[in-house]
């Protein structure tokens, strides 16, 4: 008996011998037919050891039965389980089983198959320090199968290689009574089929590929047969349990039509981003607005499918249930294509999905003030502020922006108007630009201004650059503008302009200010080329003065020095050139414009104010009442103060007050 028996025996039966009966027999065969006939069992049931060969004598003269050592079939039986822990175990030495260890030190193990193509024996060699396989090993079992006619010569070779490959070692001779049966069992749906065998007895023919499938076939199973699955389950020969060998094909239901959503649409959440440059996270920018501009697809109806049909494994057909159509819903500032599978953006703006469909809304609402709840807002068509925006936060729009309360240290960008209602506060840090539109607020304060038309305030302007390309007004009742620099295409008009400590106040007109940006920064640029091709000048000198005293000749480093100083001498000499040429553009423009640009006081101009119209400057000495100041050629114009003029929609932002005639 195999080790792994031996070993649960012991455990168990603790020394016990009831079940055992020895028998004297001519030969081992008589003895088991003797045992088995005796013990009610078949011999593959019985296991046995030779106490004593016997022999047949000469002439019947001193024959000797063989003794043999038979143990009941009741152990088997008792045990039934232990032939298949065997074979996945292979033949675990006692060692290995108490200390749980089976992959190191494995014994061998054979198994030996019976098919029409012959008898196979496959002997798989040991691991480790495990038992190998010997003759005798294999004879037992060959007895023991009722097995005469074996080519021993071939079994002792096989289990010296010990190769894991099947080898014939005999011609199957037909048994039909010992041969291994199989029957068929179709699940209720027709869904799969499985194979119940019942092992073969003795040298019993086990059955093979071509049986399992013929017998499938002859049951009614033509389709989803696994093949593969056969084939492995014929290799192990572990009957304890069904072979799973066919199953059908389900129906696959047509998916319904869906939207694949190609914007965000849930509630954003807020995600932060790190500057790849300092690694540092702004946890301003959140990230919670999804813009999208005129023509982008939104969403795309993914149809629905038709499906597909089933089969069970006597090939009748499942049909399958197509997928139900689904239209998709649009809102405002959308375009549903004419077959109803695309939609896209009719407007910039924010998409809200709402009610199960898609809107484009031109204006994003901020119900609070601009701040870590919000992050900064990037939007693609107006904002509304309904606080304030606070200290290092930024509002962009595409459209209009407006704040119903003040901007801080902040930065806004638009490309329409912006309108603050309360005021801007900004500390010397405040940037707020339009880039298309006018900018309109009640007073401003250490802040830099920039408006592509008119930048309209009602209280005053306090230490601030400003910059318009149209005007600047400045109309209310305690109106004023002091300190700071303004700029004005146009016009600048105040109740106030300057103070009594005579603030320096800067007030250019006539010029769009982006071209008189343009020339400080051509001036810059001029004075920076001269001085480098000075530097250069002198370096160039100095080296040319050490080659002469040396002789025509300097050292190689010096001399390399000396030719990329020519070279960038030349370079230098032809910017200059380019910039003196750009300069003369410049002033050659602004003597073509038109001869515009006013500065009007209602009030008082006070002293400490330089006025610039184009070119000229105009340093006020002394105070001014209800003045207007144009430039006539070269000639100052000092005249009655003038009343700006504001158009429809400014009016109605910022209302003009009733000028006081003197």
């Amino acid at each position: 008996m195999s080790k792994l028996k031996d070993i649960l025996l012991s455990i168990q039966d603790d020394g016990n011998t009831e079940g055992e009966i020895e028998v004297l027999a001519d030969s081992l065969k008589q003895a088991l037919e003797l045992a088995a006939n005796d013990m009610g069992a078949d011999i593959s049931d019985l296991d046995y050891e030779v106490l004593e060969k016997g022999t047949s004598g000469l002439f019947g003269m001193g024959r000797r039965p063989y003794r043999v050592l038979v143990r009941r079939a009741a152990v088997a039986a008792e045990h039934d389980d232990l032939e298949r822990l065997e074979s996945k175990l292979a033949g675990v030495s006692e060692s290995d089983l108490s200390l749980g260890k089976t992959d190191k030190n494995v014994d061998g193990s054979f198994t030996i198959r019976v098919l029409k193509s012959g008898i196979w024996l496959t002997v798989n060699p040991a691991k480790g320090k495990g038992r190998e396989m010997n003759i005798n090993d294999v004879t037992t079992r060959t007895f023991a199968m009722q097995m005469s006619n074996v080519d021993m010569k071939k079994i002792e070779k096989e289990v010296r290689k010990a190769s894991g490959k099947p080898v014939k070692i005999g011609e199957w001779t037909p048994r039909p009574e010992w041969d291994g049966t199989m029957s068929i069992e179709l699940t209720e749906d027709e869904m799969n089929a499985y194979v119940h065998f019942v092992a073969p007895r003795y040298a019993g023919r086990n059955m093979d590929f071509d049986d399992v499938v013929n017998a499938l076939r002859s049951n009614g199973v033509v389709s989803g047969i696994r093949e593969d699955e056969i084939k492995k389950y014929l290799e192990e020969m572990d009957y304890t349990r069904p072979l799973h060998a066919a199953e059908g094909e389900p129906p696959r239901h047509g998916k319904d039509a869906y939207v694949d959503y190609k914007v965000r649409i849930e509630k954003a959440q807020a995600s932060f981003s790190e500057d790849k440059e300092t690694k540092r996270v702004d946890f301003k920018d959140l990230d919670l607005l999804e813009n999208v501009v005129v023509g982008q697809v939104l969403a795309v109806k993914v149809p629905a499918e038709e499906g597909v049909p089933g089969r069970t494994v006597t090939n009748r057909v499942l049909a399958a249930k197509p997928g139900k159509d689904n239209a998709m819903r649009h809102g405002k500032g959308t375009i549903l294509s004419e077959d109803g599978t695309e939609l896209t953006a009719e407007i910039n703006g924010q998409v809200v999905f709402m009610g199960g469909k898609l809107s484009v809304e031109p204006v994003y609402f901020v119900k609070n003030d601009v701040s870590l709840e919000t992050g900064n807002i990037v939007f693609l068509g107006s904002v509304v502020v309904g606080g304030s925006v606070l200290d290092n936060f930024t509002v962009k729009a595409a459209g209009n922006i407006e704040v119903k309360g003040t901007v801080q240290k902040a930065f806004l960008e638009a490309e329409g108007d912006i309108i603050v209602r309360q005021g801007i506060v900004g500390r010397d840090e405040a940037k707020i630009e339009s880039t298309g539109g006018s900018i309109y607020t009640k007073f401003i304060q250490g802040a830099n201004l920039v408006a592509e038309k008119d930048i309209i305030v009602a209280e005053g302007i306090l230490h601030s650059f400003v910059d318009a390309g149209g005007k600047i007004l400045c109309n209310g009742k305690r109106a004023k503008i002091v300190g700071g620099r303004l700029r004005a295409g146009e016009e600048v008009n105040a109740r106030y302009i300057g103070a009594d400590a005579s603030t320096k106040t800067e007030v250019r007109v006539g010029i769009n200010p982006k071209v008189h940006q343009q020339m400080m920064d051509i001036e810059k640029v001029k004075r920076q080329v001269e001085e480098e091709i000075d530097k250069v000048k002198k370096d160039v000198t100095t080296l040319t003065i050490q080659k002469t005293n040396a002789g025509g000749k300097l050292p190689a480093d010096k001399e390399e020095m000396l030719g990329k100083l020519k070279s960038q001498q030349q370079k230098l000499a032809a910017r200059q050139t380019e910039i003196a040429m750009e300069f003369e553009e410049l002033k050659a423009y602004l003597g073509m414009l038109e001869q515009k640009g006013k500065v009007c006081a209602e009030d008082m101009l006070f002293p400490g104010v330089d006025i610039f119209i184009k070119d000229k400057k105009y340093e006020v000495k002394d105070p001014y009442k209800f003045i207007r100041i144009t430039l006539e050629g070269d000639n100052w114009r000092f005249g009655e103060y003038q009343p700006p003029e504001l158009q429809d929609d400014q009016a109605r932002v910022m209302p003009s007050r009733r000028i006081r005639r003197r």
